[in-house]
């Protein structure tokens, strides 16, 4: 798989690129935008244009390969064979509000383990990547997480998600606190409105964990490799080993800093997304 790998890489990044220059142009102009679900589930014209960017490509350079998007084809099965996870856009809601953490996601996994992941912040041009074994870059520069042990000097993202609903909230408020008062105490507690941009920063040192509920394979598959190829550890947030299917992610700087998260998140419940 190792040669393969690296075509699969540099394929990965060429269309990030240009799927990042065409989201950008929609990223400075007037947005057309639709509600999915809730008011916080946003989707522009330029989602769906640059997921259909993508696909095509990714189709014409692996045409056995099979292909999960947000926007088109999110109802599509994770099998053995592989498998591109993309999310055009991830932080639909702040690129409406040109808030400027957004980013191209695109993930391929191999018997349903990511095996190569680029991320591309094309606002700040930031491109975040990696490929099973070779490490993780910021920009073509090698990155590793910052190894932080202990919650007390550690500062912590996560997402308030799309999903409002009044016990999810309760649950994810109540998380913020129990990480941040004595005796967890951490340095600080954020969120950026992006689950693949937030699992990066702590790939590159600047934060020490991410925890989310409620996401999909689209927003993490990426991220995922990445995380682990700087040094660091992925997980459900329950302590379980990664699902990318299951709907929640911890990552981490260390693995002891994962576990002792592990009992302040006040765990929650999605349905289980199609595999088979």
């Amino acid at each position: 798989m190792d040669s393969d790998i690296h075509t699969w890489y540099d394929a990965a990044i060429e269309i990030a690129r240009r799927a990042g220059a065409v989201a950008l142009e929609g990223y400075n102009k007037e947005k057309h935008v639709e509600l999915k679900g809730s008011s916080a589930d946003l989707v522009t014209e330029t989602d769906k244009q640059v997921e259909d960017m993508i696909r095509a490509y990714l189709k014409e350079k692996f045409p056995s390969h099979s292909f999960i998007g947000e926007e088109t084809v999110k109802d599509a099965k994770l099998s053995d064979e592989p498998t591109w996870m993309v999310d055009p856009i991830d932080g639909t809601s702040n690129f409406v509000h040109r808030f400027p953490f957004s980013a191209v996601s695109i993930g391929l996994a191999v018997k349903k383990q990511p095996v190569v992941g680029v991320v591309y912040n094309f606002i700040l041009d930031q491109l975040y990547s990696a490929k099973k074994g070779h490490g993780a870059t910021l920009n073509g520069k090698p990155i590793h997480v910052s190894g932080c042990t202990d919650i007390p000097q550690s500062l912590i993202i996560s997402c308030l998600g799309y999903s409002r609903g009044k016990q999810e909230m309760r649950k994810k408020m109540d998380t913020a606190y129990n990480l941040t008062v004595a005796p967890a105490s951490a340095h600080g507690f954020r969120c950026i409105g992006s689950a693949a941009l937030g699992m990066c920063m702590v790939a590159c040192g600047s934060a020490d964990a991410y925890f989310e509920y409620g996401i999909h394979c689209w927003d993490i598959a990426a991220a995922d490799v990445i995380v682990r190829e700087a040094g660091g550890v992925t997980m459900y947030p329950t302590g379980e080993p990664l699902d990318v299917m299951k709907r929640g992610v911890l990552c981490a700087g260390s693995n002891q800093l994962a576990q002792q998260v592990c009992p302040h998140i006040e765990h929650l419940q999605y349905p289980y997304d199609q595999t088979d």
